[in-house]
C-alpha cells in the first residue's frame, strides 16, 4: 500500500434468514500491511459462531473454500475455528482494498442472501 495510505473498514452483513451475520474488516496504519478479517456472529444474540459441523455444517464447509477463493481479492488467507485473517498484497492501494472488500461482500450476499431458513445447528 502507498506509503501515505492508512485503511479503517468494518463492513457488517446481515442475514437474518440465515440466522448470521458476517463481519468483515481491513485494517492499516500508514505504510504497513493492511489486514483482512471475517468473523460471524448469531443474528439474534450476537454470539460469535464457529466454523465447525457443530455449530454449522454450512459454515464449515463454506469457510475452507471462500478462504481460499479470497485470493482473487488480492488477499493471502487462513481459517481456524473462530475466524478468517489475512493479509492484503504487498503494494496495493486503499482503492484496491475497497475493491477487494466489495468483491469479498459479494461473494457473501451470493452464498447467505439466499438461505430461507437458518444455518446455525
Amino acid at each position: 500500500m502507498a506509503s501515505s495510505d492508512g485503511v479503517s473498514i468494518n463492513i457488517e452483513l446481515t442475514f437474518p434468514n440465515a440466522g448470521v451475520n458476517i463481519h468483515l474488516s481491513a485494517e492499516a496504519d500508514s505504510g504497513a500491511a493492511t489486514t483482512f478479517g471475517l468473523r460471524v456472529s448469531d443474528a439474534s444474540s450476537g454470539a460469535p459462531v464457529a466454523f465447525t459441523q457443530e455449530a454449522s455444517p454450512e459454515l464449515a464447509d463454506w469457510v475452507r473454500g471462500y478462504t481460499r477463493w479470497l485470493r482473487r481479492t488480492r488477499v493471502s488467507a487462513r481459517h481456524d475455528s473462530q475466524s478468517i485473517t489475512g493479509t492484503f498484497a504487498e503494494g496495493v492501494t486503499a482503492e484496491q482494498v475497497m475493491e477487494g472488500l466489495g468483491l469479498a461482500c459479494e461473494m457473501v450476499r451470493q452464498r447467505f442472501g439466499p438461505y430461507q431458513e437458518s444455518v446455525l445447528g
